[in-house]
């Protein structure tokens, strides 16, 4: 999952939007826009935790620590 961090943000961004749709109170106006930028903030968070841990196992391959497996 770390190869792809992109991926791995937008693929939980989707569900995240979707459940913070569905919490939000139907009389709110800002329902939508706010549970489409909750999606995007988690995503986001999700995207850049997956880019560093590639960052990471990439470092320990070059040091020689982590063979890949």
């Amino acid at each position: 999952m770390a190869r792809h961090p992109i991926g791995v943000g937008f693929c939980l961004a989707v569900p995240f939007a979707l459940f913070f749709l569905m919490v939000s109170s139907e009389d709110e106006p800002d329902g939508p826009v706010l549970a489409a930028l909750g999606g995007l903030v988690m995503g986001l968070l999700f995207a850049l935790t997956a880019a560093g841990e590639r960052l990471r196992q990439r470092r320990l391959k070059r040091l020689g620590i982590w063979d890949g497996s």
